[in-house]
């Protein structure tokens, strides 16, 4: 599935080359991802999801730092409900259950989560904000609390729960290896994400 080689893509500088690449190297590697990602997802039971690939169709002049796929209930869209989503930034690779801004309307109290959550182990980490490349957290009771609180009092506030593999990660050295931690991290996230539904 996805290779050390893949972060290649971003060595292009300029907006149409780098939007090439994204769409010849990745997009095809998402959309099989994607299905992949749904099958498990249907296996647990969860709701048909709609797989959604980033089109970075407002880009005009800056080359995309980052590119991804979604997963939600929604075929019109994803950012408005909790969903998940997968991508690259130029040195790691992402897995979110993602409640962004646009969201903020009458999803359970993420405070009912905290169980889950924190039935993870300590590998999973946590982001208050997508579009920060560098914005993971380790999973712990603390950093759950104010991830949580945060998003409950600050406008902008998002709540992610997931995991990141930089592109120095060992695990890139054998990309079976990789995707089978992904399929199973994306696994143990599914309970979260599906609380998040109801």
């Amino acid at each position: 599935m996805f290779e050390e080689t893949d972060f290649n893509v971003f060595d292009d500088p300029t907006l149409s080359g780098r939007l090439t690449r994204i769409r010849q190297d990745l997009d095809p590697k998402f959309e099989q991802a994607g299905v992949q990602l749904m099958q498990h997802a249907f296996a647990q039971e969860l709701p048909p999801l709609t797989v959604h690939i980033a089109k970075h169709a407002r880009r005009h002049k800056n080359p995309p730092v980052d590119t991804w796929l979604a997963l939600s209930t929604s075929a019109r869209g994803y950012k408005m409900l909790p969903h998940i989503e997968l991508g690259f930034w130029n040195d790691r690779l992402f897995l979110w259950v993602a409640v962004l801004q646009e969201a903020k309307t009458d999803w359970p109290e993420l405070s009912t989560l905290t169980p889950l959550a924190l039935s993870l182990d300590a590998s999973f980490e946590l982001s208050g904000d997508h579009t920060a490349q560098n914005a993971a957290l380790p999973l712990t009771v603390a950093n759950l609390s104010a991830q949580t609180t945060r998003y409950q009092t600050v406008k902008r506030g998002e709540w992610l729960i997931g995991k990141t593999y930089l592109r120095t990660d060992p695990l890139w050295q054998t990309p079976t290896a990789l995707w089978a931690d992904v399929l199973a991290r994306f696994d143990r996230l599914l309970p979260i994400y599906h609380q998040l539904l109801k």
